[in-house]
């Protein structure tokens, strides 16, 4: 019975000694919720960013998952197409995870009016089904309009290649490029109806859409296109749709390849961005494990005479060591409950209030990134559990020299110190 009490009178003396001196346990408390709410904050935000940056480049064009030819991607050649057989649309219709998909056909070429001439990229694209993929058609700047079915002759091009142009809305331009057979393919008198800004450098200096079957015919491509693009609904699954649609197509000539490996710059990014993030976020731990030492180093101290007398009349040293341990279990408990609270509450208001760049778009742009107006934080239970346990578990390991240090203390030295 006397042993079975033990452990909640001790339970209850700690606690007792956690607020002998109120003062340093509520800056202790404090240092540990203001740590563990600035990780869980900055998590918040950076993750929120992360997921704008890479759904608004995928929503630019590339789409989260994109099925080519083997070489496609690496040479960007009209040479590299592929024929969408019934494997492939199945496969893509059949996944519930697929929001939409496009065929597209690229080829590399010059476009030309009477003043000047630019090196592009033309995307032959069904207009609807763009639609379900990419958001260009959003990106579009008044006075213009997106393709619509039953375009022939009608382009959009980005803005800076219009302004290299000298072109505007109603202005008509020359393409020259060569055919899937090897011959030279060419178009005149193509009239622009929309000219987009998507804030992507790249597509908005070399990119020209004009409807799929005018490519295919242009282009001599017959029964095949370069690419399918694929949008799926969340776009965190993007790994397991990957994995699924090779299982499902399962031929050795087609590459299906995810946004990361489409566009590796965003994934070096987000990489580095994080590494660097958790440097900062080490030195938030290590801040917070030291006010949990000095406080329980303090505590410990004040009390040699007491812990001496408590180990002169018999009292074992690892109870004296639990005692202290469970003193900084106490204070870690309650600062990172805190902690959890307020950095959820903040986070919260970051969502429901996004941080406004629109101000900075300039910038941005500089820096090629895509185009960012509202980042609003992203909250994930995760975050609060890996933060936590963080912070626990450090603060614990900080609180063993202390508690080592009284648990060996000399009864009669002890007893002696005032």
């Amino acid at each position: 019975m006397n042993h079975g009490k033990k452990p909640l009178i001790e339970a209850v003396l700690a606690w007792r000694n956690v607020w002998k001196n109120k003062r340093r346990t509520v800056l202790t408390l404090l240092t540990i919720m203001v740590g563990s709410a600035m990780v869980i904050l900055f998590m918040s935000l950076q993750e929120g960013a992360y997921d704008v940056i890479i759904e608004n480049a995928v929503s630019a064009n590339s789409g989260h998952i994109q099925i080519h030819e083997k070489g496609f991607w690496e040479f960007r050649s009209i040479d590299y197409a592929l024929i969408p057989d019934k494997r492939v649309i199945n496969a893509l219709k059949a996944d519930p995870s697929i929001a939409g998909y496009t065929e597209r056909v690229h080829a590399a070429g010059l476009v030309a009016n009477e003043e000047a001439s630019e090196i592009v990229f033309i995307q032959g694209v069904d207009p609807e089904m763009e639609k379900r993929v990419s958001s260009l058609h959003k990106a579009i700047r008044k006075g213009g309009r997106f393709l619509k079915p039953g375009d022939a002759t009608q382009i959009v091009i980005g803005q800076t290649l219009a302004e290299n142009l000298g072109v505007k809305v109603g202005d008509t331009l020359s393409i020259i490029s060569q055919g899937f057979d090897g011959s030279i393919a060419g178009l005149r008198d193509l009239s622009i109806v929309g000219i987009f800004k998507c804030g992507n450098p790249e597509y908005d200096r070399y990119l020209i859409l004009m409807p799929l079957g005018r490519a295919v015919e242009t282009f001599a491509m017959g029964k095949y296109i370069t690419s399918i693009a694929v949008r799926i609904h969340e776009g965190s699954l993007m790994p397991e749709v990957r994995e699924r649609l090779k299982n499902a197509i399962h031929d050795d000539r087609l590459e299906i390849m995810g946004w990361d490996d489409l566009m590796p710059e965003i994934m070096q990014y987000v990489v580095f961005d994080r590494a660097s993030a958790y440097i900062f976020y080490f030195v938030l731990y290590i801040t917070v494990a030291f006010g949990v030492l000095n406080t329980i180093q303090m505590s410990v101290f004040e009390r040699t005479r007491e812990f001496g007398i408590m180990l002169a009349i018999g009292t074992r040293p690892g109870r004296i060591l639990s005692m202290v341990v469970i003193e900084s279990l106490f204070i870690c408990i309650i600062g990172i409950i805190l902690g959890a609270l307020a950095g959820s509450a903040l986070s919260y208001y970051f969502i429901v209030s996004p941080i406004d760049y629109t101000e900075y778009q300039k910038e941005l742009e500089v820096w090629g990134f895509i185009t960012l107006t509202k980042v609003p934080a992203k909250l994930a239970f995760s975050y609060i559990i890996e933060t936590s346990l963080v912070v626990f578990i450090t603060s614990m390991l900080f609180t063993i020299i202390p508690a080592r240090r009284a648990a060996r203390l000399k009864p009669v030295e002890a007893i002696r110190k005032l």
